[in-house]
């Protein structure tokens, strides 16, 4: 009788609309408390419901575990922990400690926003659905994002002063497309609420919202669908086995180097820059945040070419260091890890029982090797090129070869999708400048936080080049040959982005008839290539233009390749082939 009780409070719709109460109810009070300015009723208001909400909240949870004792099924550990946490914080609160005063709703606040994304987390979007293919899912987690980026950043208490929807809308895209690209002074137009909300938005669309879902539900959903492992296989381009695994490892690798490179920055900056500690701190990490997410945003107005900081060797060595780590790739990181392990361990074991260290051939797949080796050619050839050209030019205010190799090597890194500089972007040479384009319209290497086209594909056409060159009929490099599908989809993405950045260049220069051909070419390259970059015209464009922008953002991000592969049905494999006939080309 008590459980058959139990079983009608616990019911499937009670629980579930319950939820989604809490959720709705707990998204306004967080609009109100970040995004408008209240009076002391309003201030006790917001105390009491932000309370009530995670009693709520608390009461949702333990009806979920409770259904999953009734049925018999697992319940995770995190669940627990999350339950007890909510407990926690319900009973310390009317203790009226000293800190808990003075931590007011933080601890609240965060929980619910916390709460909200593990919910969310927990739907199953494109169950047996066609329309929400990998691609789409993934193009429409950007959209969502960068919706929901722009109608925040508009709310009163996220500037100092009124902004326009074209404004908010470029704002959150350049953050979420990882672009850096700004009409908004971070520094002098954003509260210092609207810069947490800006390094947030840099963190969710620089390792993707989708990432960040399916590393909650793997955590907190009662069970893990087949179809969900299947998908993020798709985006993270791994395993079915390993699909869970890589998520957990993406998230807990990039928190680990944005950690250990926000506390170098933290030290490397003068403390006379910063008031407080804290304001020191919020520096380092938004700047450590803003570079491994390739970026390019600062809370500084001239960012790193400060006066102050435009000297900073050691940070500028920081920086790059991040840069690469977030260009490189998730899944090329762990692989060369991966080997570094074995050989380190292989090593170990010979030194203390003498067995022979075994051979790994194959453990660095041919992805990661071309990755690796464009990257190291890209960061030469940027260093020497502004070593080269730019000798006589903005290389001449830092004195020693310590200081221009440090200026060469930082400006070299920069335009693979990063964004920041070091020196006054439009008074580089033209030579420089088209290098640089070059540089911005390859990008990062794939599986990254950055754009471009990717190295990858720019080695496989490099390798095309030789190798037809020399009349070969297949793509080898290290003892493999590249398959026809990622011949025929890196030569896709050139064709499809050399089109769109014509087409974008065209539009933006038809608008605005004022600004010469080359800082617009070179404006288009940067938000193609989510880079940042400018020659200084951003803040002249007129909306018409800077719509244009935020679209050429867009696709640089998600690849024009991927939006097609999302909107276009799949042919499948057919039976027959046609005869075979020369095009000719020459």
């Amino acid at each position: 009788m008590k459980k058959t009780l139990l079983r009608t409070v616990l019911r499937r719709e009670v629980v579930a609309l319950t939820r989604v109460g809490v959720i709705v109810l707990s998204i306004f009070l967080i609009l109100l408390e970040f995004g408008y300015q209240s009076d002391g009723s309003t201030e006790r208001l917001l105390d009491e419901v932000s309370y009530d909400l995670v009693v709520a909240a608390a009461f949702v949870m333990l009806g979920s575990l409770l259904r999953l004792w009734l049925r018999k099924q697992t319940v995770r550990r995190a669940e627990v922990v999350w339950l007890l946490a909510a407990v926690a914080l319900i009973l310390i609160r009317p203790l009226h400690t000293a800190l808990w005063d003075d931590l007011g709703r933080w601890p609240h606040m965060t929980f619910l926003i916390l709460f909200i994304f593990i919910e969310l987390s927990r739907l199953e979007l494109g169950r047996n659905s066609t329309l929400l293919n990998p691609a789409l899912l993934f193009t429409a987690s950007f959209i969502l994002i960068i919706t929901i980026g722009a109608a925040l950043i508009s709310l009163p208490k996220m500037t100092t002063r009124p902004v326009t929807l074209i404004d908010a809308l470029f704002t959150s895209t350049s953050a979420v497309c990882v672009t850096g690209l700004t009409v908004l002074d971070v520094q002098h137009d954003l509260t210092h609420a609207g810069q947490w909300l800006l390094m947030v938005l840099i963190q969710l669309g620089g390792l993707g919202v989708m990432t960040f879902t399916s590393f909650f539900a793997f955590f907190f959903k009662g069970r893990t669908s087949l179809e969900e492992q299947l998908r993020i296989r798709d985006l993270s381009n791994t395993s079915l086995s390993g699909a869970r695994g890589f998520v957990v490892r993406v998230i807990l690798f990039t928190l680990s180097v944005e950690l250990v490179g926000a506390l170098f920055i933290f030290y490397s900056v003068p403390r006379s820059m910063f008031a407080t500690i804290g304001d020191r701190a919020f520096f380092s990490m938004f700047h450590a945040i803003s570079a491994f997410n390739n970026a390019g945003f600062s809370t500084l107005t001239d960012g790193l070419h400060e006066p102050v900081l435009r000297f900073n060797y050691a940070l500028m060595w920081i920086i790059a260091s991040l840069v690469i780590f977030g260009g490189l790739g998730f899944g090329i990181i762990f692989n060369f890890s991966q080997y570094v392990r074995s050989w380190f361990r292989a090593r170990v074991k010979k030194l203390f029982t003498g067995v022979p260290c075994q051979r790994y051939p194959r453990l660095v797949n041919l992805s990661s090797k071309l990755a690796l080796i464009s990257t190291l050619a890209l960061i030469v050839i940027g260093t020497v090129a502004m070593l080269l050209f730019e000798r006589d030019g903005v290389l001449q205010e830092h004195n020693g070869w310590w200081a221009r190799i440090s200026v060469a090597f930082f400006s070299g890194i920069t335009p693979r999708t990063a964004g920041f500089n070091v020196v006054n972007t439009g008074a580089l040479h033209v030579p420089t400048l088209m290098i640089t384009l070059l540089l911005m319209y390859i990008g990062a290497s794939p599986g990254s936080t950055g754009g471009g086209i990717k190295t990858t594909t720019f080695a496989i056409a490099t390798l095309n080049i030789f190798g037809s060159a020399r009349g070969r009929k297949r793509i080898e490099y290290g003892g493999r040959e590249v398959s026809n599908v990622s011949v025929r989809r890196a030569f896709a993405t050139i064709v499809l982005s050399l089109i769109f950045l014509g087409i974008s260049v065209t539009v933006v220069s038809s608008l605005e008839h004022g600004l010469g051909l080359l800082p617009v070419a070179f404006e288009c390259f940067s938000a193609y290539g989510t880079v940042g970059l400018s020659m200084g015209i951003t803040g002249e464009l007129s909306e018409a233009a800077r719509l244009v922008l935020v679209v050429v953002m867009f696709v640089g991000r998600v690849s024009a390749l991927t939006l097609l592969v999302g909107v276009l049905r799949q042919v499948q494999s057919s039976n027959y082939r046609y005869p075979k006939e020369d095009i000719l080309i020459n």
